[in-house]
């Protein structure tokens, strides 16, 4: 919570109304804006503790929306192909988990090959027009408003008749939440800074496999991500 703003995301398991207890009725009172997932229970309770805080979903979640979808139609593609016994598609579909899933600009060399064999292995092209709609979902996002509304309304078109059936699922909660989402464009609120914080605090707890107490996690949280370089001392010999 800061300068009016709450994201609720926090590295410790919180009770679903525990946050907001722990706020003064003033703090409560001056949230303007809750962004998070699409979480109905996050609705509920924005509702019932800061009625007059505006609830939109953060893009980072709107895109993982997308990006879940988008493994699921290559999980569905690759299991097919293995019942078909065709090793070559199944092993392409298999390798093009996180090529699929990365922008552009950050594909490796090896990424990008394998998205250009993308045709051969996939002749209906359901893969390749979910990547597609991937990608314009998320650039859409950080179009000016009255653009992305277009965008967004052609989205829904292409999507709702792409015969991709977890598409046209992911379709009707995109279509449920189209005024949400183009509120989310308009001041362009994110949590992937805090969802990248999170991650690295997941990663610290497996490599320590697990704290023993809870001011250990915290005292390595802020040692992990403080940027300060460790130097350990250098024995003489």
């Amino acid at each position: 919570f800061s300068e009016g703003k709450l994201t609720p995301h926090w590295p410790i398991t919180l009770d679903k109304t525990q946050f907001f207890e722990e706020l003064t009725p003033e703090q409560r009172a001056s949230i303007r804006i809750v962004t998070g997932d699409g979480a109905r229970w996050i609705d509920s309770s924005v509702a019932g503790y800061c009625p007059n805080a505006e609830r939109v979903p953060d893009s980072f979640h709107i895109v993982s929306w997308m990006t879940d979808c988008l493994d699921r139609v290559r999980k569905r593609l690759r299991n097919q192909a293995r019942r078909a016994k065709d090793k070559t598609a199944a092993e392409a579909m298999k390798g093009l988990k996180y090529a699929v899933l990365r922008n552009p600009g950050d594909l490796t060399e090896r990424q990008s090959t394998a998205l250009a064999t993308l045709a051969g292995v996939d002749p209906k092209g359901q893969l390749y027009r979910s990547w597609q709609l991937k990608e314009l979902l998320r650039t859409l996002l950080h179009q000016p408003a009255g653009q992305a509304e277009g965008e967004l309304k052609r989205w829904i078109n292409w999507a709702s008749h792409s015969r991709i059936p977890e598409i046209v699922e992911l379709c009707r909660k995109i279509r449920r939440r189209r005024d949400d989402i183009l509120r989310t464009i308009r001041p362009g609120h994110s949590n992937a800074r805090l969802e990248a914080f999170n991650n690295r605090i997941k990663v610290t707890i497996r490599m320590a496999y697990g704290f023993h107490h809870v001011d250990n996690l915290i005292a390595m949280i802020k040692l992990k991500c403080s940027g300060l370089p460790i130097r350990l001392p250098v024995p003489v010999l």
